[in-house]
């Protein structure tokens, strides 16, 4: 197994955009929130490259609010048009991608196409469960469906390699019922998948990736109200 380095900056996250304060008010194609975007490039792309890494994502499930502001995947398209210009600048070699939820790709939401279209590579974030209308608001995927979403990405796609920025399989508890054997199942038929499908070039378990300061409030606010000892 090969560690890579696989960049996630978040810039809009899985509930809404996660910009500095005093760009807050700005919209995702304003010359001014792109330039300081990209100021910060300048510094992380060198870096990111002395690590071998390979790709960058620039917003993660923003798809989540494609349904509901009608104009938020045209301005993240100029964000990406002018983000991946620039960091292609420094290097050429650098996949710069947005992060969408497999789940959303029924959806179809306007503008995901062109999205994709533009992406170096496509980047998804895939859960062995799927959304159902009454409690616990999820089920578990069985093999074909397993297969057939994963199918489903790399049509998306067509030639361009396919990154799983988060892989992962509920654990049980208030979301979903679940066990070691269902976990154990679901990362099999997909590693099965991958390894017969050159295209799928990387996953990652959910942990290794996804732990913004947004997230880690969230746990940190957790283990207070539990009382847990720090360090």
């Amino acid at each position: 197994m090969v560690l890579e380095t696989f960049q996630l900056i978040s810039t809009y996250d899985s509930e809404g955009p996660t910009v500095p304060e005093d760009l807050t008010a700005k919209k995702f194609d304003d010359p001014l929130l792109i330039a300081r975007f990209n100021r910060l490039m300048d510094w992380v792309i060198p870096m990111l490259a002395t690590y071998d890494g390979y790709a960058i994502s620039i917003s993660n499930e923003a798809d989540n609010s494609f349904g509901e502001l009608e104009n938020l995947s045209s301005e993240l398209l100029i964000f990406l048009n002018k983000v991946k210009s620039h960091v292609h600048s420094i290097n050429n070699q650098m996949a710069v991608t947005v992060t969408f939820a497999e789940g959303n790709l029924a959806a179809n939401f306007p503008g995901t196409d062109a999205l994709l279209e533009l992406c170096d590579a496509g980047s998804f974030n895939f859960y062995g469960s799927a959304s159902t209308e009454t409690f616990p608001f999820n089920r578990i995927l069985n093999v074909s469906e397993i297969r057939s979403d994963v199918q489903k990405m790399l049509d998306k796609m067509g030639e361009k390699p396919v990154i799983i920025q988060e892989l992962g399989m509920y654990s049980g508890g208030g979301l979903l019922t679940s066990n070691e054997e269902m976990q154990r199942s679901f990362f099999q038929v997909f590693f099965e998948e991958m390894e017969i499908e050159e295209r799928l070039k990387a996953a990652y378990v959910f942990q290794l990736v996804d732990w913004s300061p947004a997230l880690s409030e969230t746990y940190r606010a957790s283990f207070d109200r539990a009382e847990v000892p720090e360090g």
